[in-house]
């Protein structure tokens, strides 16, 4: 759904996307490989994981607290949902590596430990990554949402507007729609 709002309310409204994509590219794409790269060890792997954790906690306090506009309460709800996906990731993951821990229990061979776990690794973060990719498109369409003034109907249905600004149909959209003349 379309809403008129000023773009004060948008770039509000485009903050928590922002901070999302932000997560994303720096604790996922960029420090995680580094940490991986630098070989800091498997503590070190849980850095990238708490600072991002540390912005989904801040986030979802965010989108709880109160909220002037209720477009920005319903973009900060929107990339709360967002990150639901990445959880899942986490959560599929952590299984995957559990799973790849308990089967290098069973090998007595140190070598073969070694070569099992840096395979199962590997196959773990998957889930991760994919999620990750998945995010970006998905922010990235919530950012342009954000841009022209869009909530999606989902988000509208789950938490109506209690100060519904004045929506734009699609038939109110294309009618106020700056009509530029066709060349030649």
């Amino acid at each position: 759904m379309i809403f008129h709002i000023s773009d004060t309310t948008r770039s509000q409204a485009k903050t928590p996307h922002n901070l999302f994509m932000l997560n994303l590219a720096l604790f996922h794409l960029l420090m995680t490989p580094a940490i991986i790269v630098l070989d800091v060890g498997e503590i070190g792997m849980l850095l990238p994981l708490f600072l991002s954790l540390t912005v989904m906690i801040y986030t979802w306090r965010r989108a709880n607290a109160a909220h002037d506009d209720w477009f920005v309460f319903a973009h900060w709800q929107l990339a709360v949902r967002r990150y639901r996906l990445l959880l899942i990731g986490y959560a599929v993951t952590a299984a995957l590596l559990l799973l790849g821990w308990l089967l290098t229990l069973s090998t007595a061979d140190p070598n073969m430990r070694d070569i099992l776990q840096t395979v199962l690794l590997r196959i773990a973060v998957m889930p991760v990554v994919l999620m990750v990719m998945v995010d970006f498109y998905l922010e990235s369409s919530a950012l342009f949402q954000a841009t022209n003034g869009e909530v999606p109907d989902g988000i509208s249905k789950r938490f109506p507007p209690e100060n519904n600004p004045p929506a734009v149909t699609p038939e109110r959209a294309a009618e106020s729609a700056p009509h530029t003349p066709h060349p030649g």
